[in-house]
């Protein structure tokens, strides 16, 4: 486990790294946002609160035809999410992620992104569990559970009312995959939707002046 645990903070560093190597353009936007979402996996409940990072930002002019040309916005963010969803009678899974994040915002406030990176996964078993101990008596595992290293990889779409509204938050739709391993030997893989509201103090990235 703790070779699982060395190799996702690794992962870390180096999207980390790559995201510093990055040129950084208009730094006068750079801000961070708060996410809070429902999270479901299938039919099972959750939630699923982060924090994200802006690394860089650009503002893009696309010259058309009948001269009338298009703005949009090209984010790059780090961010760090924690999620929760529940599976009633299985398990409870809490699991942490970092993600590279891009994103493209357009002149009329819509968005599409899409989102990767590694995480740690911490089941609750439902129900009560017991053990066998070395002496042959029966006892009770508090916080039955398992550790799992995670993948996540998804993208979703959604509105920015900072560009039209000129209101701090937008809303997005995501589907992510999640898998965790090891799981029995096998790559235990489980899609979840995200539906939720981010807030930003900083307003809009769009200039289309």
């Amino acid at each position: 486990m703790l070779k699982t645990i060395n190799i996702i903070l690794f992962l870390v560093f180096c999207a980390l790294c790559r995201a510093q190597s990055d040129p950084v353009i208009n730094p006068s936007a750079l801000h961070f946002n708060l996410k809070l979402a429902y999270n479901t996996s299938l039919i099972y409940p959750g939630l699923s609160t982060g924090i994200e990072f802006e690394i860089q930002q650009s503002d893009i002019r696309a010259f058309k035809k009948r001269n009338k040309d298009s703005f949009f916005g090209k984010g790059r963010f780090v961010s760090g999410n924690l999620n929760w969803y529940h599976h009633p009678d299985f398990h409870d899974n809490l699991y942490l992620t970092a993600e590279w994040v891009m994103r493209r915002t357009n002149e009329k406030g819509f968005i599409s992104e899409f989102a990767a990176g590694p995480g740690l996964s911490r089941t609750f078993l439902g129900g009560t569990t017991y053990k066998l101990t070395d002496s042959g008596s029966i006892q009770r595992v508090k916080l039955a559970g398992y550790y799992y290293a995670l993948v996540t990889i998804g993208g979703g779409f959604g509105v920015d009312f900072s560009v039209k509204k000129k209101l701090p938050f937008s809303t997005v739709a995501r589907i992510n995959l999640i898998s965790m391993f090891p799981y029995n030997s096998t790559i235990y893989l489980r899609p979840v939707l995200e539906i939720g509201i981010r807030y930003s103090a900083w307003g809009n990235i769009i200039n289309s002046k």
